[in-house]
């Protein structure tokens, strides 16, 4: 998870706009006593989603009216109808931090609660999209960002890009786990998908939409694929199930680089509601069918 932009007149600029650039496999756990094959048992599900703007769905109208840039027609609001859950709260907020799920109300863009303070013991669905804002994604784009078309600023090269970015890993993985310990803790019967990162960014650039050379975007595919490979770890220990929405974007030609009508994910010149660098609407669907398709499975 956009207003249309004017493209940018110079490299600076782009740099400036890719800030937030860098901001189908699933692993088993127990399944939720309300959810059977065909989805929904006599009881029904209870379903909490949490995370911050991948998961909220900025500007995918229509919008929840309480400044959280959260959409009614995100992943987490189309599996709660297409499985007619018995209860929902989708507390998703654009600009979320670990801190702000865990025990630190957030102050930006607004006031919003502890999200976790929607969790409870008889919950028994949890989806999470957490990450962007507590690794180094968000300082990578500047450094990869290409200064023309057919450019290349080599930042795969580069020790200062490398070391951000390990670095960054690692300290989004311990926020992870401090998340899916209160969260399994708080709702130990729950069945919980952790939504993967990346998507976006495929072995190509297509400069000014995603600016960076073939050779620096594939870098920053295999960057997210670590970035995943690490998360998956944290979540198995915890018993949770994970959802690698960039391998389904990524195999299916479906990164912002592709064609308007096939992007899961917008760049930095939206084509459609989306908010920049963030889900279409067709990458909601597609993280809310696999998903549903591992419940009802």
């Amino acid at each position: 998870m956009i207003i249309r932009g004017k493209l940018l007149g110079s490299a600076a600029a782009v740099a400036g706009a890719v800030l937030a650039l860098v901001s189908t496999g699933i692993a088993q756990a127990s399944v939720p006593q309300s959810v059977t094959r065909s989805g929904v048992s006599e009881t029904g599900i209870k379903y909490v989603a949490l995370g911050d703007s991948r998961a909220s769905g900025p500007r995918l109208e229509p919008m929840y009216p309480d400044a959280c840039s959260r959409s009614y027609e995100n992943f987490a609001g189309k599996i709660s109808r297409t499985l007619e859950v018995a209860e929902f709260a989708d507390v998703s907020c654009s600009a979320a931090r670990a801190e702000n799920i865990i025990d630190t109300p957030q102050l930006i863009p607004n006031y919003w609660p502890v999200q976790l303070d929607a969790v409870h013991p008889d919950t028994d669905l949890i989806t999470i999209s957490i990450g962007g804002n507590d690794s180094n994604s968000i300082f990578l784009g500047p450094l990869c960002v290409a200064p023309g078309p057919g450019t290349d600023r080599g930042c795969r090269y580069d020790p200062l890009a490398n070391s951000v970015a390990q670095s960054g890993i690692d300290r989004a993985a311990g926020e992870l786990d401090r998340i899916l310990s209160a969260v399994t803790q708080r709702a130990p019967n729950a069945r919980i998908y952790l939504i993967g990162e990346g998507g976006m960014i495929s072995s190509r650039g297509c400069w000014p939409n995603i600016p960076f050379s073939d050779a620096d975007a594939a870098w920053f595919m295999d960057y997210f694929a670590r970035y995943n490979t690490k998360f998956d770890e944290v979540a198995h220990a915890h018993g949770v199930r994970t959802v690698d929405i960039a391998a389904a974007s990524i195999a299916g030609g479906h990164d912002a680089c592709a064609s308007a009508d096939q992007r899961w994910f917008e760049g930095l010149f939206s084509e459609s509601t989306a908010q920049r660098l963030h889900f279409t609407d067709a990458g909601m669907t597609a993280v809310a069918d696999l998903v549903v398709a591992d419940l009802q499975g």
